[in-house]
């Protein structure tokens, strides 16, 4: 299993200590792990790691890494937020650090004349303005040329019909192509909430995203995918990444990378179905 999306405490409103979620980790099966809690950022600083905390959060993989060898392969990463505006901010925090792997992350949308938008504010996903801005700062992050993957692109689903967040999404795909920025398949999307269509009342237990419908057009394009259980707690080390698989891999899904040193890494999804696949990945297999 590889999951390249996962959070400690360090991003505040998470749980756990790096030690505690790479032993959750293990104990889940997975064998490639990359920590990428969220990087620090001018806007809701009580969410994310801070600058003076980056060096320890560091040293905390590292030693991780080295008590764990042999077990599982433990990458550096870090999510970032994009905004309009934040290239500048985001360059020199990449520039400044090691990283294995890079993910960009809309989650908070200025909209003129309202409140900021947070993209887990339900009621507030589905609104015209909302929209607008959100697939304009989504292109805008894709273009940016600093990120290997953006973050749950489609976590718009838990608020917006499919139908609208597809036809959104049309005029982005070419830049999804030939694996320009990998799109990830976000398996949190199976234990969140959503509203109920129709009704719009929340509910639990509906797999809200990532999405089934878009997912053939971005292979139609050659996308790369990334896949993460966004984990914000140890009891979520790996959750819901085999499910979540065995049901996009019937829509054309043959392939799945994770990223070291900022290098993409490819692997098919029937190498991850055989035992010896545990010990090409933390070797270092790279598919052809």
């Amino acid at each position: 299993m590889i999951d390249s999306h996962s959070h400690t405490f360090y991003s505040k409103h998470a749980v756990g200590t790096v030690d505690e979620l790479v032993r959750a980790s293990i104990a889940a099966g997975v064998k490639v792990l990359t920590i990428t809690d969220h990087a620090p950022f001018p806007v809701d600083t009580h969410n994310r790691l801070l600058d003076a905390e980056l060096e320890r959060y560091f040293a905390d993989i590292e030693q991780a890494r080295q008590r764990y060898q042999g077990q599982i392969r433990i990458l550096r990463g870090l999510e970032f937020d994009y905004m309009p505006g934040a290239d500048a901010w985001n360059r020199e925090l990449i520039a400044r650090h090691e990283l294995d792997f890079a993910i960009g992350s809309v989650h908070y949308v200025e909209v003129p004349g309202e409140p900021m938008v947070k993209v887990w504010e339900l009621p507030r996903l589905a609104a015209q303005a909302f929209l607008d801005r959100y697939f304009a700062d989504l292109e805008g992050l894709l273009q940016c040329g600093l990120f290997d993957a953006v973050g749950h692109a489609d976590t718009l689903l838990r608020g917006v019909p499919e139908d609208i967040v597809l036809r959104r999404f049309e005029p982005l795909l070419p830049l999804f192509a030939d694996g320009g920025v990998a799109f990830e398949l976000n398996a949190s999307g199976i234990r969140k909430s959503s509203l109920e269509p129709g009704t719009g009342r929340e509910v639990h237990g509906q797999w809200s995203y990532p999405s089934r419908g878009l997912l053939p057009l971005l292979v139609e394009r050659g996308a790369a995918f990334t896949v993460g259980s966004d984990a914000h707690d140890p009891r979520d080390a790996g959750a819901g990444i085999g499910e979540m698989l065995e049901q996009l891999q019937p829509l054309g899904l043959r392939r799945i990378s994770y990223y070291e040193a900022r290098r993409r890494v490819d692997v098919p999804l029937d190498l991850l179905a055989t035992t010896a696949s545990a010990e090409h990945l933390i070797n270092g297999y790279v598919s052809p």
